[in-house]
């Protein structure tokens, strides 16, 4: 039982060291000087702590695999396999691939707005989170708040 944990972490501890450096190196290359605003204001900084934040996460969850006393990890092709063909990973990588079609979509042409909704109804109706009528009414409150507060409060204008 504890081998089949110390796989999982190693796996899941290699994939969110993988990912967090793609949201260091997308963080860097957002724009630093936005209407004179110091560097530390911009929108980069954030999310840059946040992926450095995930990054150490992950490198903790693989080195404390590796170090966990036990089975060797007998990591093989076979296994990697077996790993992500498990209903947790691909229900990851589902929600993984959700994520990143958001984020291509975002500022695209599509209004924030419908974009944000549609993803939250897409996700909410994927992972059945309840009645169709509650997923909607959910998606719709969620999206008008998030624009309501980005746009008339903090007025940072939304893609």
């Amino acid at each position: 039982m504890a081998y089949e944990f110390r796989r999982q972490d190693f796996y899941t501890g290699v994939i969110l060291c993988v990912l967090s450096l793609g949201v260091l190196v997308e963080s860097w290359q957002m724009p630093r000087d936005l209407q004179g605003w110091p560097a530390y204001a911009g929108p980069g900084v954030v999310t840059g702590l946040l992926g450095l934040g995930l990054l150490l996460m992950g490198l903790a969850l693989t080195i404390r695999s590796v170090r966990r006393a036990g089975a060797p990890l007998g990591i093989s092709g076979g296994e990697a396999r077996a790993y992500l063909g498990e209903v947790g990973t691909r229900r990851l990588g589902l929600m993984f691939g959700l994520s990143v079609l958001y984020c291509l979509l975002l500022g695209r042409g599509i209004p924030y707005w419908l974009t944000t909704g549609g993803y939250l109804v897409v996700v909410m109706f994927v992972f059945r989170a309840g009645p169709w009528w509650q997923i909607l009414l959910i998606s719709a409150g969620t999206t008008v708040a998030v624009v309501y507060v980005f746009n008339r409060i903090f007025a940072i204008p939304l893609p």
